[in-house]
């Protein structure tokens, strides 16, 4: 991590320069430590001010610790914590624990918890178990530095050693445990190919009887389908042809019914005198072109007064 306490005075530039991804907090010989950090940029000083300059990206430290198993067997750790300060707090960290912070607080604290997880598994949980270590080591360091003004990102198991006989002794184990992993798997997969050598002539037999049985299955869904959709195009046809049946029924009664409109309308605009005339005109049909037809009183008038050749008798009414 870089870091670095700048004291800057006007007797050389008069000035002091934030690199980026720092900070900075202002001392004034005056004033005291100021609460705001200067952002990156030159700056100028005062005559015995000073700026206290703060790395706030993240720092990596690698550890190399010292430490035994829950067996009590020895162990040397290769591991890294990736950690900044607070930006927010970068004033009550200057004041409360100062620019050496790593050393002061974030290192022995990392050595402890690491220890202190460690001491709690044994040597066939380190071989297999890394990722879960390095999360109780992160928790526990979180734990042991809060409200230390300080951000811990990660923690990383890069190496584990073992004493050389301990070694030496969980490779035989490893090999020993593959070697019954194989085997097992072996015998299970002979045993299951007897199994089946055993068992085939049957299985066929049962496949194909249930092969069978599924055929019949479907041809049978096939007919009632197929049923059921001649039986649909049947109700169909009877419903188009009830439907023809009802139409022309009610075409018929519609027809009948105007043809009735019709004559009694004709019947309603006949009057007297044009019924008389329908009559002459009928009366006239009966006769021929020398007739003489009377109507009335004279009707009453006996024939041979009119001895007229094709005078016609008209019944009296």
């Amino acid at each position: 991590m870089r870091r670095a306490l700048l004291l800057v005075t006007l007797a050389t530039i008069g000035c002091a320069t934030v690199e980026p991804g720092h900070r900075g907090l202002y001392f004034s010989s005056s004033k005291g430590l100021e609460h705001e950090p200067l952002l990156p940029g030159r700056h100028w000083c005062g005559l015995l001010d000073r700026i206290d300059d703060f790395d706030v990206t993240y720092s990596t430290r690698n550890e190399e610790i010292q430490t035994t198993s829950v067996e009590g067997l020895s162990l040397t750790l290769k591991i890294a914590v990736i950690f900044r300060p607070v930006l927010a707090e970068l004033y009550e960290l200057e004041t409360e624990i100062g620019l050496n912070y790593y050393d002061e607080v974030v290192g022995r604290e990392f050595r402890s918890a690491a220890r202190g997880v460690f001491a709690r598994h044994s040597y066939l949980e380190l071989l297999s178990k890394n990722e879960q270590l390095e999360d109780e080591i992160e928790a526990d360091l979180r734990r042991r530095i809060k409200g230390k003004h300080i951000e811990i990102a990660s923690i990383t198991l890069e190496s584990i050693q073992y004493a050389n006989e301990i070694a030496k002794t969980l490779q035989d184990k490893l090999v020993a445990e593959q070697d019954a992993a194989r085997q097992k798997t072996m015998l299970e997969n002979e045993a299951m190919r007897s199994k089946l050598s055993l068992t085939s002539a049957a299985e066929q037999s049962k496949l194909r009887a249930e092969t069978a049985l599924r055929e019949k299955q479907q041809e049978a869904e096939l007919a009632t389908q197929q049923a059921a959709l001649d039986r649909i195009r049947e109700e169909s046809e009877a419903a188009k042809r009830m439907i023809k049946a009802k139409a022309d029924a009610e075409a018929a009664r519609f027809a009948a019914e105007t043809i009735g409109r019709q004559e009694r309308a004709h019947n309603q605009a006949l009057t007297p005198l044009s019924v008389t005339e329908k009559g002459y005109e009928a009366l006239k049909a009966l006769g021929d072109r020398n007739a003489n037809i009377m109507i009335g009183d004279w009707s009453k008038v006996p024939n041979f007064l009119f001895p007229l050749p094709g005078l016609a008798k008209v019944a009296r009414p």
